[in-house]
């Protein structure tokens, strides 16, 4: 049966019947015959090893081996390439005449073999394993790309809105060095009413655990915010929507007793690490509270909610390449800029994966 098979699939590579083959490229070229490959047919055996097809004509028929009175005059081999440890074996041959007809089947593989350098099979393996590489790990077009990012989106979206917390987001979907890339960036303050030489100052873990109280905090509160405000109807200041408690949380918070007058923050603003602390402090009890009231809420399935979302447009990523200060990331690396609710991210492939860069809240 296995005979049979392989006669009927190889049976469309014969010489006869060159026309329907999609591609074939010449490998090598001898003064009396020439190999070719077939590009278009690749199988993945395993992890490492992989069949390629190979085509051998000859000017003149040629005498199998060992059988005088039997002649071919073109051979289609299947060779199995493990690239990864530069070996390999014929796995199937099959013999044809002059008019394209089955002369003979060597339907027993060979054994393992090392790829000496400079031999003829090499001329056939640096081509082979070439084209296993484009096969298995094909180059992505930028609509794949586009498509990827896309997906990858709306999985961090799906994550964040089940989790309510950002802290478990940026283990999981951030680059490792993302802070290092802030504060390289002179262009936008990352860190929104920190002082950059503060924020400079900082160790990583007290930085980060800011950096989630903020964006925590202003994904909640939005959250609750827009929930309760239909996209069509006017304005409404967002200290008459937010809940009692939070209200009375913040107003009566250590933090805003530098603040009291204004009631606000300007950028910039906070300029000591005792100041960030305190704040810190506000915004990780603001969001322990809006949390609360999100979930109890349902806030995500709010109707207002669902409206805004169709207004947005998410999941709609654009690709532009970094010049230079990438953020930690080698000059000339491709950024894709796309948005998710309340958030604008940048995202890049990282050690062929996907990772955010920056995020940084559209409110």
């Amino acid at each position: 049966m296995r005979v049979v098979l392989f006669v009927c699939v190889l049976w469309l590579y014969s010489p006869a019947l060159t026309a329907q083959v999609p591609e074939w490229d010449r490998v090598y070229t001898f003064d009396e015959s020439t190999i070719e490959m077939n590009t278009s047919l690749v199988t993945l055996i395993s992890k490492d090893v992989s069949r390629v097809r190979f085509r051998w004509n000859f000017d003149q028929p040629q005498v199998l081996a060992g059988l005088p009175k039997e002649k071919y005059q073109s051979q289609l081999e299947v060779m199995e390439f493990n690239c990864s440890s530069n070996q390999y074996r014929s796995y199937h041959s099959t013999y044809f005449d002059a008019a394209g007809n089955i002369v003979r089947i060597n339907d027993v593989p060979g054994n393992w073999r090392a790829v000496a350098p400079g031999s003829m099979i090499e001329k056939l393996f640096v081509p082979g394993c070439k084209l296993i590489k484009s096969k298995t790990n094909p180059k992505p077009t930028e609509e794949a790309q586009l498509e990827k990012v896309a997906l990858f989106a709306h999985d961090v979206a799906q994550f964040l809105e089940k989790t309510n917390d950002f802290k478990p987001l940026i283990d999981r979907f951030f680059v490792a060095n993302y802070l290092d890339g802030y504060l390289r960036d002179r262009k936008t303050n990352w860190f929104l009413n920190l002082n950059r030489d503060t924020a400079a100052a900082l160790n990583r873990q007290e930085l980060q655990r800011y950096y989630v109280a903020l964006m925590n905090a202003g994904y909640l509160m939005s959250l609750y915010v827009i929930s309760h405000v239909p996209a069509d109807s006017d304005p409404t200041p967002s200290q008459k929507l937010l809940p009692s408690d939070v209200l009375q949380l913040y107003r009566n918070h250590p933090f805003m007793a530098h603040y009291r007058r204004r009631d606000d923050l300007s950028d910039d603003n906070i300029t000591t690490t005792e100041q960030l602390r305190s704040y810190t402090d506000l915004l990780e009890k603001l969001s322990l509270l809006m949390r609360n009231h999100v979930t109890r809420i349902r806030a995500t399935q709010s109707e207002a909610w669902q409206e805004m979302l169709e207004n947005w447009h998410l999941y709609q990523p654009k690709v532009r390449v970094c010049a230079e200060n990438c953020f930690g990331l080698p000059d000339g690396t491709k950024f894709f800029e796309v948005s998710i609710p309340v958030f604008e991210l940048q995202v890049a492939e990282v050690s062929g994966g996907l990772k955010i860069v920056t995020a940084i809240s559209r409110f």
